[in-house]
């Protein structure tokens, strides 16, 4: 029985107590002349009451008897107001309960299944008092329970719904194009080149949502590198916070000078999902981004991307950045068809997604579990890839628009499901990740990264540290899309887009897309999303449907872990070559009280390589002492 046919027959029963508790009030002498005529509520069960889909028979354990005195006659008209009153007080009270009740109950099934005999013991009869009607309140309680009514909420076990485009602010913010002040910068920019003596015109500019893009036509045989060089002189002659030469334009014959609005216009998220261009969008998993210079909505292609790096310094933007991806998923796929896997080690930025349905497991805070779930997800990579060789399939995509005429089964009996969700993992702050577990992580991510697209799991990793122990060469080679916020320094920039530029950015959205082809380097505004905005989305989400979180993740991940530490310990005691060599080191060292990896190369007559894991078994037999300095190695043994 599901909480709503519950809900509904626990109403009924109330509604046939408020008629048992009415039955001395309406009583008469003019309508009962005898106890013989008189109607007790389990007569009267031919009255059906409203949307009442099973009858419900209630039992009276004494019989009504007479009032010792007669009671004053009520009228119809008094009963049916008492009647609305304890309706409309019971729906609203049940409405505010409704979410918890679901919730509660869902978990426990799933924690201990209930009997039916006690599922019949925890309904409880509850019990009405009309002493308390205060019928100056009848009013306000209809309307009360008529609002609440009229708020559609999605039920459990119901088809999953798209959240309604309503939740968002749709409305751009749009600044009023100012052209004397682009005319006024365009003659400053053309005077400040007359005054280095540089043969260039100002051909046109174009306004966007945060900049404008002012074109410089370059003479033949003057270099476009003159027009960069004076970069600060034209920013102080145009009075900016900062300006972004772009030397030349890609694809066209002139140099751009990218300047700030004053005044910027705040694009909504709402207004691109709502937009043509995402809805109609075919790409396999479209995320928003934002708005380029000409004003148009750039819509990512995550399964093409197909893994993202996002950096840039606090406040500029990035987990707004990242907010407008996890939005545009909800808004495009059902639990069914994604699962999400959520990183935060600052622990604030992304709790306010733990009730989606669409997560494996909570989102993860602690720095030790992020490695057991990123080896989760190459275990689930490659089971994922066995599925697919079964069936015959190259990708996910084929995988799932395969037509099915039987029930496929593994080689071990299991069947194969018909079809496989996309798998997003999101790392909110790469950096704390990193200090913790870096070759752990490095590994696992670029493991990740070079085999998982073909089964649809995708790594987007951000953080607000992009310095070269963080991004490390493994991830950028692994990590072809970025997106660059502001920076500090053109060295961060350099390690994000491999270039500068990021520097120069203004914050608070403004940001440089690098995609995987590397063509064109794109300045965009990014979009933006209020907390209460994906709060209400987040709220959308949970109320259909509680997150099938798999707990066993984290225990499965363990457990590999640790039978790959048993199998390279193993594989370790097996290696009699490495044993021989490391019995001969110890004679070697004993004798002639010399434990340097040069040294046992030569002696042994092995390579450097070989000769440095030599070392590091003595150290960790603790034969030899660690490597201080250019100090010799203390000898931690004696010969015997």
């Amino acid at each position: 029985m599901s909480i709503i046919d519950l809900f509904i027959k626990e109403t009924q029963l109330l509604l046939r107590y408020a008629r048992l508790g009415l039955h001395k009030l309406i009583r008469t002498s003019s309508w009962h002349t005898s106890r013989e005529n008189m109607a007790t509520p389990c007569q009267k069960q031919t009255e059906k009451p409203e949307a009442t889909t099973t009858p419900i028979i209630v039992s009276v354990e004494e019989p009504i008897t007479e009032p010792a005195q007669m009671q004053p006659e009520i009228d119809g008209e008094l009963l049916d107001k008492l009647i609305r009153k304890f309706k409309a007080k019971q729906v609203a009270r049940e409405k505010r309960q409704l979410k918890f009740l679901r919730e509660k109950e869902l978990a426990e099934r799933q924690l201990n299944p209930l009997t039916s005999t006690q599922q019949n013991n925890d309904s409880k009869q509850l019990e009405f008092n009309f002493e308390e009607i205060d019928l100056e309140e009848i009013d306000l309680e209809e309307q009360e329970a008529q609002s609440t009514a009229s708020i559609p909420e999605p039920v459990l076990n119901q088809p999953y719904q798209i959240p309604p485009i309503k939740l968002l602010n749709l409305d751009n913010i749009v600044a009023e194009d100012n052209l004397d002040e682009m005319e006024k910068n365009a003659k400053i920019i053309q005077d400040t080149l007359d005054a280095f003596f540089i043969d260039a015109d100002v051909i046109g500019f174009q306004s966007g949502p945060r900049i404008t893009l002012y074109k410089v036509g370059v003479a033949r045989g003057v270099k476009v590198e003159s027009v960069a060089r004076i970069a600060n002189d034209i920013a102080m002659a145009l009075a900016a916070q900062s300006i972004r030469i772009l030397a030349p334009i890609p694809g066209q014959d002139c140099v751009g000078i990218e300047v700030p609005n004053a005044k910027s216009d705040i694009v909504r998220s709402g207004a691109l999902i709502n937009g043509e261009n995402f809805k109609k969008h075919k790409g396999q998993i479209p995320v928003i981004i934002g708005k380029n210079i000409e004003g148009d909505d750039i819509i990512l292609d995550l399964a093409r991307t197909p893994h993202l790096l996002v950096a840039g310094a606090t406040g500029s933007g990035k987990s707004v950045c990242l907010n407008n991806i996890l939005i545009s998923l909800l808004y495009r796929f059902s639990p069914e068809d994604l699962r999400l896997i959520l990183v935060d080690p600052k622990i604030v930025e992304l709790s306010v997604y733990n009730r989606l349905p669409h997560l494996v497991v909570p989102v993860i805070t602690d720095n030790d579990l992020v490695v057991l779930a990123l080896r989760w997800v190459i275990s689930e990579m490659q089971r994922r890839y066995e599925i697919l060789a079964k069936v015959g399939a190259r990708n996910l995509e084929s995988f799932n628009n395969r037509q099915l005429q039987e029930p496929e089964f593994d080689d071990e009996g299991n069947e194969i499901p018909a079809k496989i969700p996309f798998l997003v993992v999101i790392i909110d702050e790469m950096a704390d990740v990193m200090l913790t577990s870096r070759q752990d992580v490095e590994t696992a991510l670029a493991r990740i990264a070079q085999l998982s697209r073909a089964v649809g799991i995708h790594c987007i990793v951000a953080t607000q540290r992009p310095s070269v122990n963080v991004i490390t060469g493994i991830i950028k080679a692994n990590f072809p899309s970025r997106i660059a916020f502001q920076v500090a320094s053109q060295v961060d920039s350099r390690t994000i887009i491999d270039g500068k530029g990021a520097e120069a950015l203004l914050g608070k959205g403004d940001m440089l897309y690098k995609p995987a082809d590397g063509i064109r380097m794109q300045r965009l505004q990014g979009a933006f999303i209020s907390e209460e905005e994906i709060r209400k989305v987040v709220d959308f989400c949970a109320s259909q449907s509680n997150a099938e979180l798999d707990f066993n993740v984290i225990k499965s991940a363990k457990q590999d872990d640790q039978r790959l530490d048993n199998d390279q310990q193993s594989e370790q005691e097996l290696d009699s070559d490495t044993e021989e060599l490391v019995n001969a080191a110890i004679e070697i060292i004993l004798n002639e009280q010399k434990a340097s990896i040069s040294y046992l190369q030569r002696r042994l007559k092995i390579g450097y390589n070989k000769a440095a894991t030599v070392v590091e078994i003595l150290e960790e037999r603790k034969i030899i002492g660690p490597q201080i300095g250019t100090a010799q190695r203390e000898i931690l043994i004696e010969q015997h």
